[in-house]
């Protein structure tokens, strides 16, 4: 009867371990499907990481030669405000040397010793389209 018992519990054994068995079939072929499906994933993620360099490539290329341009630019403003603060500061002394010769040539105005200074047609508030028609007559005749 002892063997008979023992008998009995070794099938109850490999009965347990037969299921045990089958589950574990089904669990590798579920991860099996699942590599596959990683797999598709991983060569998706390769896809995108690739796109993406290439991106940050043609990024990196159009912000170095916008760059670049930008400096150029800002390097042919800066010569360009040289040129013309230089012409405004040229500009500004004809300016003062029209309105001293119209203030001298003037008649009336002419200086003896001990005479006033004839006022400065822009800065004795006679305004500024008076000067500049002034100075306007005075370069026509000039020509």
């Amino acid at each position: 009867m002892l063997a008979l018992a023992v008998d009995g519990l070794i099938v109850l054994l490999l009965l347990l371990v037969l299921g045990r068995g089958f589950q574990l079939q089904r669990q590798f072929t579920e991860l099996r499907q699942q590599d596959g499906e990683l797999d598709r994933l991983i060569a998706a993620l390769d896809c995108a990481s690739g796109r993406a360099e290439a991106a940050l490539g043609g990024l990196r290329q159009t912000a170095e030669t916008t760059g670049e341009r930008v400096t150029a630019q800002l390097t042919s403003a800066q010569r360009l405000i040289d040129d013309l603060q230089f012409l405004i500061s040229r500009g500004e002394q004809a300016a003062d040397r029209l309105v001293e010769q119209i203030s001298r040539d003037r008649p009336g105005n002419q200086r003896g010793p001990g005479a006033a200074a004839a006022p400065d047609p822009v800065r004795a508030g006679d305004g500024p389209q008076r000067a500049g028609a002034e100075l306007e007559r005075t370069l026509r005749t000039l020509r």
